[in-house]
């Protein structure tokens, strides 16, 4: 490809809104554009780098067994109307997508409304084979990221991130075993309060303790000794229900965990008149004695005796309130918003605020009801599912962020549009042009994919756009080099140049590409 035939120009400056460098550095270098409503055009340099993504996953996936079907799929619903015995399975499926997602457009590729994405689908007949066919796709992308030489941390739920500065998602993160999830998920290390004997209820008076502050300071008690509630109206299957969330008074709550736990798909405070509606007082209200509410309480509250809660009766609390004695809950899980300083749930190491985002995705195997095959004994059994999804527009962003130096960006082979970049130094003594083009030639015969840049411009302004561009080689030809019937290479990741002969070019490349 000739440069000066190439859509889409470098930038001498990034744009204004531009907040990562992930996008600083694909704008000035001539990757992407901002479009409408969040979206991003990727120009012909970007579609290339993406196309070889593409490219490589397609051969990694069919070289063990996997097929392509068209676009993206109720899995489940395809499986039941195409998979009736076990003899079909197991089978491994992919698609090339869009995801869609909120659009942050300052963010780049990070925050594109609609992004390139890779749905990869297991499907298999228990769950012993999803487990097989699982560490088989985690090493297919395992294998990806390594040649993209991308660090992407594991995430507790199985997928994958990148850790960035400015990335617009907030993570938890233990920089000793490299626990990571986003903080709305994020686990953390819980310790339970020293077994005491269960004491009889005792109503106490707590005048203006309408917050556990207050409460913990006027009773002179640790605020781990004390109950929070949380009242919040949750929407699960298209009916508003009243919430009691109750965890130790030391913990914040997780709203993302609450609606996960409840499968529910909308959540807001509760009003002081729902409240006041099954019994509670607002300030002073606890699930004791209260009838009629969902209630869903932090798996650390069973194993705390004897805590401080609400006596739904204002100006009073409870002390020595129980758990299964003096209320129980509908369900018992993890709650707690994990927080910088908390101690990490695997190795009790400190944890720490981080900014990232998601790059590969996971949904967790489990049986498809909707979706069976007859087995041998010609009974019908559900179909095991687990899916991916990997983001390649937010990889290709993760892959500039982490690759570049002040003159631009440094990209590995895996992902770079052309293998070499190959700049022509115009002279007044001699034909450099033929020379050029000759070398051209020779290169993309022989299977090199080359940026040809045959631009009558100085020679500052070429290199300089080669370095925004980032291809992983330079090759220059000019006056000086042709003298010696050689040309200059530089590997774009090293300072030092070397001065080859035009025959030797093919093999200098191979060896140091």
């Amino acid at each position: 490809m000739k440069l000066s035939e190439l859509f889409g120009p470098t930038l001498r400056k990034a744009p204004t809104n531009a907040e990562t460098k992930s996008y600083q550095l694909m704008a000035r270098g001539g990757y992407i554009r901002a479009a409408d409503n969040g979206n991003f055009v990727t120009l012909p340099l970007a579609t290339r780098s993406l196309n070889k993504l593409r490219a490589r996953i397609r051969h990694e996936m069919e070289s063990r067994g996997g097929q392509e079907i068209g676009a993206h799929a109720n899995i489940a619903q395809l499986a039941s109307g195409n998979i009736q015995s076990y003899k079909e399975l197991p089978q491994i499926l992919y698609s090339f997508d869009e995801t869609e997602q909120e659009a942050h457009p300052r963010l780049g590729l990070f925050g594109a409304a609609h992004s390139p994405s890779i749905s990869i689908h297991v499907l298999a007949e228990s769950e012993e084979t999803q487990i097989k066919f699982q560490k088989m796709v985690a090493s297919i992308i395992e294998d990806f990221f390594d040649k993209l030489d991308l660090d992407a941390k594991e995430t507790d739920c199985g997928g994958k991130a990148f850790i960035a500065e400015n990335a617009g998602v907030d993570y938890i993160h233990c920089t000793q075993c490299d626990y990571l999830d986003t903080q709305e998920f994020a686990r953390r290390s819980k310790s339970a309060l020293s077994a005491e004997d269960a004491r009889e209820l005792e109503k106490v008076v707590t005048p203006d303790a309408h917050t556990i502050e207050a409460l913990a300071t006027l009773l002179n008690i640790p605020k781990e000794k004390t109950a929070k509630a949380v009242f919040m109206t949750a929407t699960i299957d298209g009916e508003e229900k009243l919430v009691f969330a109750i965890l130790r008074g030391d913990m914040d709550l997780s709203e993302a965990k609450l609606i996960s736990a409840l499968k529910a798909s909308d959540l807001r405070p509760a009003t002081d008149s729902e409240i006041s509606a099954v019994g509670a007082v607002p300030g002073y209200a606890s699930p004791v004695g209260i009838k009629g509410v969902l209630v869903i309480v932090d798996d650390l509250i069973p194993q705390s005796t004897n805590l401080v809660a609400g006596a739904n009766e204002a100006g009073f609390h409870l002390r020595n309130v129980n758990y299964e004695r003096d209320y129980t809950a509908n369900i018992v899980t993890d709650l707690a918003l994990a927080k910088a300083g908390d101690n990490c749930p695997k190795c009790n190491s400190p944890l720490v605020a981080a900014e990232g985002i998601e790059l590969v995705g996971t949904s967790p195997a489990q049986p498809a009801d909707d979706a069976t095959y007859t087995d041998e004994n010609g009974k019908g059994q559900p179909t095991w599912v687990s899916s991916w999804t990997v983001d390649l527009g937010r990889i290709f962003a993760a892959v500039a962020e982490s690759h570049n130096d002040k003159y631009g960006m440094i990209l590995p082979p895996t992902i770079a549009p052309y293998d070499i970049h190959l700049v022509w130094l115009p002279s007044k003594k001699i034909d450099t042009r033929s020379d050029a083009e000759d070398i051209y030639l020779n290169l993309t015969n022989t299977g090199f994919t080359v940026l040809f840049d045959d631009r009558d411009a100085r020679a500052g302004t070429k290199f300089n756009d080669a370095d925004l561009i980032g291809c992983p080689v330079r090759i220059t030809v000019g006056e000086r080099t042709l003298e010696e019937d050689s040309v200059e290479i530089k590997m774009r990741a090293e300072n030092d140049k070397a001065l080859i002969e035009i025959d030797d070019i093919a093999n200098y490349v191979l060896e140091n590409l």
